[in-house]
C-alpha cells in the first residue's frame, strides 16, 4: 500500500525507490527457507498478489470516481457497486501480473543460488524480469492489458533523472527503480542472515560482498542525473508557435444523460471559446463534436470558414465511419481552409468503454450496455499512425489513454510527427487524479521522442509540455476556458524513437 502512495496525484514519489523491497525480500527469503515445495510457491504467489492488489488499489482509486452512473440508468448504490467492481477487476488484473512476476522471480533466484551467481547478475536480472512481465507481456494490448500503474510514472517531476528516457524510454526508468529496490532487498537479506549467525549488522565481509552491486546502482543513478542536467542546461530553442487548448468542461451528464447538449449547442459553445483564441493552432478535445464531420459538408464549411476568419488551424475530436465500422477520430483543417487529407483513427481502444471484447459478447445485456459510445455502438480500432497535415506541418494525434503507450507515440513520430497532441475526455471520472496521472505519462512521451506535447482534456486538466518534459502551462479541472502557450515543431529522432518498436 505504501508503494501506491508514490503514484502521480498523491505524489510521494520517493517511496517508489524502496517500497518494492518488502516483496522482493519475501521472494528472496523463500528460496532460503526449507519449506514444503508447494507451500513455498503458493506463499510467494499469494504475497505477490496481495502486494500488487494493495499497490494498484491505491494507485487506481480514481476508478471509484466513475460513480454516479445515473446517466447509464443505474441508481446511486448500483453505480457505486459498478465503480467498485471496475476498480477491483483492474487492480486484480495488475495484481495477478505481480504474482506471476513473484513466482518467476523465485524460480530465477533458485537457479542463481545453485550457480553461485554474483550479486550484480541478480540485481540486473530481477528488474529485467519485472519490465518483461509487467511492462511488456502482461500488459500487451491483445490481452486487454492497461499498463497504467507503471513505477516509472511516479518520477515524472524528477526532470534531471528522467531525461535519459530519450535513450532508454520510461521502461528504462522503471528498470532502474526495481534495480535499486533489488539491491536494498539483497543487503537487508544479508543483514538478517548475519544476525541469525550472531554477526555484526555491517561487518567487512558484508560490505565487500555488496560493494560491486552498490557501485553499479550508484553509477546508473549518477549517469542518469548527469545526462539529465546536461540536457536541461543545454540551450533550448525559444518556442515560437502559438497553441490554444479549448477546454469546454462538458460534464458526463451533459454528454450522456437525458439532459445532454445537442450538437448545435456543442458547436456554439466550442466556437464561442475558440473565438477568443489568438491565431495559431487550436486544439479541441476528444468527441468535442460527436458526429461524423467527414460526412457533414455543412459542418465542414462552418468550421473551415471559422478557421479562416480567425486564422486558426483546428484539431477537432469527432467520429468517423467506414462502411459498417465507426472510429473515435480526430479531424483537422488549417487556417488557410485546407482540411487534412487524413483523419486519425484511435488505435488503442478502452475495453468495455469503447468496444466489447470478443470473450464477453455473449454476456448479459446489463454488462454489454456499458459499451456506450457517441456512435451508439462499439468502435473499431485504427491501424496506422495517421498524421494530420496542417500548413505542411505533421501533427501526431493520440486519443485518450493512448498516452500510456510509448509504442504508439514512437510509431507516430517515426512516421513524421513533429508535434504530439493528445485529446481526451475525462468527464467519465468526474473530479479525480486520473488527469494528473495521464499528464505524467505525457511527460515521458515528450521526453522519449523529444517533441512538444499538447494535452487537451474536456473537463481538465490540460497542459502544454516541452520536449524536456517541463509542464510549461496548465489549467485545472472543471474550468471552462482556453489555455494559450507556445511550442515548436521538431523533427530530430531520438535513439528511443528510432529503435523502440516492440
Amino acid at each position: 500500500m505504501c508503494l501506491g502512495l508514490s503514484a502521480p496525484g498523491i505524489g510521494l514519489w520517493f517511496l517508489a525507490w524502496f517500497c518494492l523491497t518488502p516483496l522482493l525480500l519475501i521472494i528472496s527469503l523463500s528460496t532460503i527457507n526449507k519449506e514444503h515445495l508447494y507451500k513455498s510457491w503458493l506463499k510467494v504467489f499469494n504475497y505477490g498478489f496481495l502486494f500488487g492488489l494493495a499497490y494498484n488499489c491505491v494507485y487506481l482509486h480514481w476508478y471509484l470516481n466513475l460513480a454516479p452512473l445515473d446517466w447509464l440508468g443505474f441508481n446511486a448504490w448500483q453505480g457505486q457497486l459498478l465503480a467498485i467492481a471496475a476498480w477491483l477487476i483492474v487492480a486484480s488484473h495488475q495484481a495477478l501480473l505481480v504474482a506471476i512476476f513473484s513466482v518467476l522471480c523465485k524460480l530465477l533466484l533458485n537457479v542463481l543460488s545453485k550457480t553461485n551467481a554474483s550479486n550484480i547478475l541478480q540485481i540486473f536480472l530481477v528488474p529485467l524480469l519485472w519490465v518483461i512481465v509487467i511492462n511488456k507481456l502482461g500488459n500487451a494490448r491483445d490481452l486487454t492489458g492497461v499498463p497504467w500503474s507503471m513505477l516509472e510514472y511516479t518520477q515524472y517531476k524528477q526532470l534531471p533523472l528522467i531525461q535519459i528516457a530519450d535513450i532508454v524510454g520510461s521502461i528504462g526508468i522503471g528498470f532502474l527503480i526495481v534495480m535499486i529496490n533489488a539491491f536494498i532487498a539483497q543487503v537487508v537479506e544479508a543483514m538478517l542472515i548475519g544476525r541469525n549467525e550472531s554477526k555484526p549488522a555491517l561487518d567487512k565481509s558484508l560490505i565487500s560482498a555488496h560493494a560491486p552491486a552498490l557501485s553499479l546502482c550508484m553509477s546508473f543513478l549518477v549517469a542518469a542525473n548527469f545526462y539529465g542536467h546536461y540536457v536541461l542546461a543545454s540551450p533550448q530553442t525559444e518556442p515560437k508557435e502559438t497553441v490554444s487548448i479549448v477546454q469546454p468542461n462538458i460534464n458526463i451528464e451533459m454528454e450522456k444523460s437525458k439532459r445532454q447538449c445537442t450538437l448545435s449547442e456543442l458547436i456554439t459553445h466550442q466556437l464561442q471559446l475558440a473565438s477568443k483564441c489568438p491565431p495559431g493552432l487550436c486544439v479541441w478535445t476528444e468527441s468535442s463534436l460527436p458526429t461524423r464531420i467527414s460526412e457533414d459538408k455543412d459542418l465542414q464549411r462552418l468550421l473551415i470558414s471559422f478557421a479562416q476568419s480567425k486564422k486558426l488551424s483546428l484539431i477537432v475530436g469527432t467520429i468517423d465511419s467506414d462502411n459498417a465500422d465507426y472510429y473515435n477520430a480526430a479531424w483537422a483543417t488549417s487556417s488557410s481552409g485546407r482540411s487534412s487529407k487524413q483523419m486519425y483513427h484511435k488505435r488503442y481502444l478502452v475495453p468495455f468503454g469503447e468496444y466489447t471484447p470478443q470473450f464477453v459478447r455473449n454476456w448479459p445485456d446489463w454488462i454489454l450496455c456499458l459499451t456506450n459510445t457517441p456512435a451508439g455502438t462499439g468502435y473499431s480500432s485504427g491501424k496506422e499512425p495517421a498524421l494530420l497535415n496542417i500548413n505542411e506541418k505533421l501533427i501526431a494525434p493520440l486519443i485518450c489513454f493512448e498516452v500510456i503507450s510509448p509504442e504508439l507515440a514512437a510509431a507516430s513520430v517515426r512516421a513524421g510527427g513533429q508535434l504530439l497532441v493528445n485529446i481526451n475526455d475525462l468527464a467519465w471520472f468526474h473530479e479525480s487524479i486520473i488527469g494528473e496521472q495521464m499528464i505524467a505519462c505525457a511527460v515521458f512521451r515528450a521526453i522519449e521522442n523529444r517533441r512538444y506535447f499538447i494535452f487537451a482534456a474536456n473537463t481538465g486538466p490540460s497542459a502544454v509540455i516541452s520536449s524536456t518534459g517541463k509542464i510549461n502551462a496548465s489549467i485545472g479541472q472543471d474550468k471552462t476556458t482556453d489555455l494559450i502557450d507556445k511550442f515548436n515543431y521538431l523533427s530530430k529522432l531520438t535513439l528511443f524513437t528510432r529503435y523502440f518498436m516492440l
